[in-house]
């Protein structure tokens, strides 16, 4: 059975992905209502609401709009108009707004607000950040990378010349890996057999492939990719995704944009 290279068949580009995200897949997906009270209630009673439910934040109303928020730490005996904080604009985001704008707001600030109609009305947390559009998206974000990764791996090594990167383990992994597929008559060739990891090897090993990446030395790009896997096995594995570790997740996915935009412009 004649193989047929994945990349060129389904012409898979960082823009296609993109662009399926941005028209299907925004903000407003993944916000929750902003639990709000009037200006006038409380501080108090709001915060055993808050402590009852494990709200750090709830919006504040003034005469039915909801013009500011208060934080549970800050609220006492007054009323909410005491301790109300104003929205900033670094700290909103329109509904519309794509995956990769709320994560980089994301990146700063453990919450954003959401803005339906103009009006602040929602709000994205971190935890937020669990739910499955985003991780389809990180998902297809690690995938796009790994098929053009190999694209360039097979098109700078089209005699498997590769090979000689791989230790004798990994490159014996790979040919039964190959040889099963084979055997289940899968139209496949050696290289579509590579691991990530293995990917991540060829590249930081060959000089030319190297090269491709931009990065300043070989163990940052060890560093990066190590990062890539790790979050791919998560997303591919349904594992949490720690809060604190969102940041890191943003520089990753930014890492994988670049990434992304290079491999894509190399000539083949």
């Amino acid at each position: 059975m004649p193989y047929l290279d994945p990349i060129r068949s389904l012409k898979s580009r960082r823009q296609d992905v993109d662009r399926i995200f941005r028209r299907s897949i925004t903000a407003r997906e993944i916000a929750e209502p902003l639990i709000s009270f009037e200006i006038d209630q409380p501080g108090g009673r709001v915060r055993q609401f808050m402590e009852a439910r494990n709200y750090d934040v709830v919006g504040v109303r003034n005469e039915g709009v909801i013009n500011g928020y208060v934080l549970k730490g800050d609220l006492g005996e007054g009323q909410l108009g005491e301790y109300i904080l104003h929205f900033k604009e670094d700290e909103l985001i329109n509904e519309s707004d794509s995956l990769l704008e709320t994560l980089a707001a994301l990146r700063v600030r453990k919450w954003v607000f959401i803005r339906f109609l103009e009006n602040p009305s929602g709000i994205v947390t971190r935890g937020d950040l669990q739910k499955t559009p985003v991780r389809m998206w990180l998902f297809g974000l690690t995938s796009l990378l790994e098929m053009h990764l190999l694209r360039r791996i097979r098109a700078n090594y089209p005699g498997n010349e590769w090979t000689a990167y791989l230790t004798r383990n990994r490159l014996e992994k790979t040919e039964q890996t190959f040889g099963d597929r084979q055997r289940r008559d899968d139209a496949i060739d050696l290289a579509e057999c590579l691991q990530l990891s293995d990917k991540a090897t060829i590249f930081r090993k060959s000089r030319g492939l190297f090269s491709t990446l931009g990065f300043t030395t070989p163990r940052a790009l060890r560093s990066f990719m190590a990062r890539v896997e790790d979050l791919r096995n998560r997303v591919a594995h349904s594992s949490d995704i720690p809060a604190d570790m969102w940041p890191q997740v943003a520089a990753v996915v930014d890492g994988i944009e670049q990434c992304l935009v290079k491999l894509e412009t190399a000539h083949t």
